[in-house]
């Protein structure tokens, strides 16, 4: 029988090989490496930046409600993220902003810089990280980090939600790093004036969540975002070179068959280039400046 403490070891050496990818991969100029960490979970690197954004790498909902175990392991355990220069929290709902995970990354990295929704400071600092090292993100302001800038962009989680200020709880990042411009759109469903938003951007990489809504989920207080249709239209949009769909993989009872995404995209969008991720997969981004010139560019 194996027990706990031989099943936390197995997570780590499964994390220790992405760790080391990550630490050795070199990405040239005009390139973004990227990892997916399942759900909205990614990790990315360029230009001498590791960051991360909404890292769900522990068990941390099941243990706490006791309802929702993962379909698959954490690719990666936090404790071992030790080179992270940036963490990004699209909002505060605990498969985003995971305090297991958030702990674990701050006591390994504590030279990390922390960005997170202006009314979520207080619950990163809560977690122990030091006020100094968080950034409150407000939509529209862009944010100059080390060689990136960062465009926070609302999210409609089924609905806007703001604070006392009119500051986002939700929002998405638009990520301009060694030459690729990457969305991350968070947790959101489509709303009037997101693809004018974008559109200006020239985005390289839709990364998108495609596990939709209904009235089941939602009276269950599962906030819905975008089903595979929307994720699909709102890429092609916007002009997305690449489409990656998200939030589909983790959870039974929050998911959806990214078969659909695939048939849809298939049939309505034949040139339009998509990736779907195995959990801890590496994929180095290309950029084609001719291309993106003219709305196209290339990965690799």
């Amino acid at each position: 029988m194996t027990d706990k403490k031989d099943k936390n070891k197995d997570k780590t050496k499964r994390g220790e090989p992405i760790i080391g990818q990550i630490d050795r991969t070199l990405v040239p100029d005009k390139a973004l490496a990227l990892w997916h960490l399942g759900q909205e979970g990614l990790a990315f690197k360029a230009a001498g930046i590791i960051g991360y954004v909404d890292p769900y790498l522990s068990n941390y909902i099941d243990d706490e409600f006791g309802h929702s175990p993962r379909n698959f392991e954490t690719p990666l355990s936090p404790e071992l993220i030790g080179h992270a220069d940036l963490v990004l929290i699209t909002h505060d709902h605990p498969d985003h902003l995971d305090p297991v995970t958030v702990r674990a990354i701050a006591i390994a990295s504590p030279q990390a810089s922390w960005i997170c929704p202006a009314p979520v400071v207080p619950q990163l600092t809560e977690l122990g990280i030091a006020p100094d090292a968080v950034i409150g993100a407000r939509a529209g302001q862009m944010i100059d980090f080390r060689d990136m800038r960062i465009t926070p962009v609302a999210g409609k989680h089924e609905d806007f939600e703001t604070d006392e200020n009119g500051n986002h709880r939700y929002l998405g990042y638009v990520i301009e790093l060694n030459g690729v411009t990457l969305y991350h759109a968070g947790d959101t469903v489509g709303y009037a004036g997101l693809l004018e938003t974008l559109r200006p951007h020239r985005i390289d990489i839709a990364c998108l969540p495609i596990n939709g809504r209904d009235i089941k989920r939602y009276e269950a207080n599962l906030m819905g975002n975008m089903n595979f249709r929307e994720a699909a239209d709102l890429g092609v949009g916007i002009g997305a070179d690449l489409i990656v769909p998200m939030h589909y993989d983790l959870f039974a009872f929050n998911t959806e068959n990214p078969a659909y995404f695939v048939d849809y995209v298939h049939h309505t969008y034949p040139h339009q280039k998509f990736k779907l991720f195995a959990p801890g997969e590496r994929l180095i981004y290309y950029a084609d400046d001719e291309m993106k010139e003219s709305g196209g560019g290339s990965e690799d």
